[in-house]
């Protein structure tokens, strides 16, 4: 049972009595319900009581009624009352206090609870005893305050005031954000005017005057002086209580905190803004579930969308990409939507303002929600067409460096065939001026085929040149990986048989997915940089081996090891960096391998080393088949693809130019992807026993499709 000097509070029937009684009941208070609204007349009039509370659950008129009527009734000016709207009062607000309510509650429990400790202060405030008033009176605000508490991380502050100026008490939150003690409030120093700088006072009266005429005004905010002289932003909702017509209630809130992270926000946002003005990039940000995409002044100005908002729908984007690289590009998108990653990347030629295309580089990341769907992606284009078209020109560069250092051994392999040639025909030419008709054919015959053989030799050693030394689009296609090392053997010979014995072990490999040129230069680097590590004078004892097999799943695999000193544990994870060589000032720049590794990337290829000092390295080289390339092809272009689709685990190798459309596949034996080899392809070198056959780097090879052309 409740104590006497607990607080008695009377609940008259209606739809919030239930709750009230248990948030009453929870808080210590007294309560009582009333049976009926006369019944509670008669108890309002025969009990000690603290705090009336009438529910406004029927027509506004019969609650301002049944408010009246309370006042007026015997012990209804004893009491605070406490009107509680199911769904929020609004208009009535003001009604209801002028009726004699002195709070009003939503239907909440946190509502209910703080407007009933507010209620209980005030009445037990005039009857309490000075010694154990102001205890008494704090503790009720420090409830109220842990009433707001628990919907906010930050501590709301109280404090009595009245109209002119004074604080009457406070609660302990409002102490500490103002830096005044106890005693000055208790003392009568503190006043509500004198720590409000000059320039909010007008607010303040106008305030104070709302309040006064209504019972309550909306929040709004200001700042107070700390005692230390700084300035406390808060935000401060005051409203009146019943008794004397002058005083009332103020619950503050300490915006500092808030202030300093929506200054650190602008920052942070404002740095965004000067960085994504600073880059050449362009950001996008689609929300995949409405479909519009926003973009930067950069994306805009990209793209060419006159300098206004880009398009709601993604369409726009899909119709600028290049149609030869559209559906990949879809599908890219599709799969980062519909897999589980969170980043992507895409490689691919877009239209810009002004109708030209650009090598584009697209990266970003990808959002879900719990369930793992993806909501939204940002990402941001970059325009490569300068950079690729600048590792272009590297590349070239580099292909005719290598092509330098193999000058003087070219030059010998030219020399000889024609040494002969000449010889030859000079003594053709001898033997028809002097014996005439009686010559002999036989003779000439014999003379005129040696010299076609070496003039076919210089052929192909010029076609060779040319094949490696000429610019190229870098499309790619099918390539035959045989061909290539013949070709890169007829230019290097001379500089591996100076240092080396070569050993071919050339497997039956299928077609693989690159560019002739390039993969010609990459396996020309690493035989070149396998003579160059060679030890002079030990011809007979230095091997360098090229080798090529099959490599499951649909990969070839391509090796160049030789028996020189071999590459240093710590150097290994930096030989692919760019300028980084190990070869005595002049004679390298360190881009030979950096170079090989961008071109075996750009084909979606790997390039390993293995090495072991004083053994010798090899350097292998792992290539995509071309057969398992273009079924993948297929097997996306036959799906169907949504422009609203997009993009996860796109390989940021994928060249923009991935696959020649005029390619075929007629190369490719449809049962197992292998081609069938032409009897004069140089396989009938190989021994059948094992497939290698130590070569003669001098040895004449045969006619290539493209000597034969010429």
């Amino acid at each position: 049972m409740a104590g006497a000097l607990e607080p008695r509070i009377l609940i008259f029937p209606g739809g919030s009595a239930g709750a009230v009684l248990s948030i009453a009941t929870a808080r210590g208070y007294a309560a009582i319900p009333a049976r009926d609204v006369e019944a509670g007349l008669d108890l309002l009039a025969t009990q000690p009581l603290d705090v009336a509370v009438l529910g406004v659950d029927g027509p506004l008129g019969d609650v301002l009624a049944l408010c009246r009527r309370l006042r007026a009734a015997p012990g209804g000016d004893r009491v605070a009352v406490v009107a509680v709207c199911p769904s929020g009062c609004g208009d009535a607000t003001t009604a209801l206090l002028e009726a004699g309510a002195t709070v009003v509650a939503a239907a909440s429990e946190q509502s209910i609870g703080i407007q009933l400790d507010a209620a209980v202060w005030w009445v037990r405030r005039p009857s309490a005893q000075a010694a154990v008033r102001a205890p008494a009176e704090r503790a009720l605000l420090e409830r109220a305050a842990r009433s707001f508490r628990a919907a906010s991380a930050e501590v709301i502050g109280l404090f009595v005031w009245d109209a002119t100026g004074s604080i009457l008490d406070a609660n302990d939150a409002f102490l500490q954000m103002s830096g005044y003690s106890r005693e000055e409030v208790e003392a009568g120093r503190l006043s509500w005017v004198a720590i409000t700088p000059p320039e909010h006072r007008a607010a303040d009266e106008r305030a104070l005057s709302e309040v006064l005429k209504n019972g309550i005004c909306a929040p709004f905010e200001k700042e107070f002086l700390h005692r230390d002289g700084r300035r406390v932003p808060i935000l401060i909702a005051p409203a009146l209580v019943e008794g004397a017509r002058d005083r009332g209630v103020c619950f503050v809130f300490d915006r500092t905190a808030q202030r300093a992270a929506e200054g650190a926000l602008r920052a942070s946002e404002e740095r965004m803004r000067l960085v994504v003005r600073a880059t050449s990039d362009a950001f996008w940000d689609w929300d995949l579930s409405s479909g519009r995409v926003t973009g930067s002044e950069r994306m805009r100005s990209f793209y060419g969308t006159g300098g206004g908002d880009i398009e709601e729908d993604a369409v726009w984007w899909f119709e600028r990409v290049h149609p030869d690289d559209r559906d990949r590009v879809m599908n890219g998108l599709r799969r980062a939507i519909e897999g589980g990653g969170s980043t992507f990347e895409l490689w691919y030629r877009c239209l810009l303002a002004d109708g030209s295309y650009a090598d584009v580089h697209d990266r970003g990341i990808v959002l879900r929600d719990g369930a793992g769907k993806a909501y939204r992606m940002l990402g941001a284009v970059s325009d490569v067409t300068e950079r690729r078209q600048m590792e272009a020109r590297l590349q070239l560069a580099d292909r005719m460096a290598s092509l330098g250092t193999l000058a003087a051994g070219v030059a010998h392999e030219i020399n000889n065939p024609l040494a002969y040639m000449v010889a030859n025909l000079d003594f053709a030419r001898k033997e028809l001026r002097s014996k005439g008709p009686a010559a002999r054919v036989d003779a000439i015959l014999s003379a005129l085929d040696e010299a076609a053989e070496g003039g076919a030799r210089v052929r192909h050693i010029v076609g060779s040149l040319k094949t490696f030394s000429r610019a190229d689009d870098g499309a790619l296609g099918p390539v035959e990986v045989d061909r290539v090392i013949q070709l890169v053997l007829r230019m290097a010979q001379q500089q591996i048989r100076s240092k080396a014995r070569l050993v071919t072990e050339l497997g039956r490999v299928p077609p693989v997915h690159a560019n002739e040129a390039q993969l010609g230069q990459v396996i020309l680097n690493l035989l070149v940089n396998a003579a160059q590590a060679l030890p002079e004078g030990k011809e007979a004892e230095n091997e360098i081996r090229i080798a090529t097999a099959v490599e499951a799943p649909g990969r070839v695999r391509i090796e160049v090891r030789d028996t020189g000193p071999g590459i240093a544990p710590e150097l290994r994870s930096r030989i692919f960096d760019p300028f980084f060589t190990t070869k005595p000032i002049g004679e390298g720049t360190g881009l030979g391998l950096a170079i090989c590794h961008g071109i075996v990337t750009s084909f979606r290829g790997e390039i390993r080393v293995e090495s072991e000092v004083g053994k010798g390295a090899c350097f292998r080289v792992l290539l995509p088949a071309f057969h398992a390339v273009a079924r993948a092809a297929a097997r996306d272009s036959a799906r169907d693809v949504d422009p609203r689709d997009s993009a996860r685990d796109v390989d940021p190798r994928d060249s923009a130019r991935d696959v020649d459309p005029r390619d075929s596949a007629r190369d490719v034996d449809p049962r197992d992807g292998t081609r069938d080899v032409d009897p004069r392809d140089g396989t009938r070198d190989v021994d059948p026993r094992d497939g290698t056959r130590d070569v003669d780097p001098g040895e004449a090879l045969d006619e290539c499709p493209e000597d034969a052309a010429q």
